[in-house]
């Protein structure tokens, strides 16, 4: 893919944002999941009482991350780019160490991604006529596909707001290096400019 995103563009602006609220939204469906797996297992073994259930309400997990990163999937490859363009503008640190450290991982989670979209694509192509959604032949399948591509959402979910951080280091070294703009004064009056006489009443 050829990368043409810009930072600080409408665009970089409007994925961030598509991104902030696939953040908000993994970490509800996270929630959600280890409540339920909480109350749904042994607290000493972590073995679940139910397994076809467990593993039924793991499935749902896995599909709905999937679900809620759908928008930032097919620009995830340009945000990483981006934040590393914007690294390689700021001053080393610690923290900008760590950052990098973050967007490798980002990095590896979203070519990992698109590997197990295009292994998924290879399987459904290779289906039977007969297995189509709602069949176990095509359900069993893409289960397993949204279970392998979970783990780099994950990823995305923990080291996605590294994005959010060097974006805004970026922006904040962008305006202190800006020329100051000069300051407008008054023009002053025209020294050679006649009074007009008063008016008597």
């Amino acid at each position: 893919m050829t990368i043409s995103l810009e930072p600080a563009s409408p665009a970089h602006r409007l994925y961030l944002s598509q991104l902030a609220t696939y953040l908000r939204h993994s970490q509800q469906i996270l929630a959600a999941w280890d409540h339920y797996s909480d109350r749904h297992s042994d607290p000493e073994t972590s073995q679940p009482h139910d397994e076809d259930a467990y593993g039924r309400r793991q499935q749902k997990r896995d599909a709905d991350t999937l679900s809620a990163f759908g928008r930032v999937y097919y620009h995830a490859d340009e945000l990483v780019n981006v934040a590393e363009r914007q690294l390689a503008e700021l001053s080393p640190s610690a923290r900008t160490r760590r950052y990098a450290w973050q967007i490798r991982e980002l990095r590896d989670a979203t070519q990992r991604l698109y590997a197990v979209y295009d292994d998924w694509l290879a399987v459904r192509a290779a289906l039977p006529d007969s297995a189509h959604p709602g069949t176990q032949a095509y359900e069993e399948p893409l289960a397993e596909s949204y279970a392998e591509a979970w783990s780099y959402l994950d990823q995305w979910a923990i080291h996605g707001q590294a994005l959010f951080a060097v974006n805004a280091l970026a922006q904040r070294q962008s305006n202190a290096s800006a020329p100051a703009l000069p300051s407008t004064a008054p023009a002053p009056a025209h020294q050679g400019a006649a009074t007009p006489p008063r008016v008597r009443r």
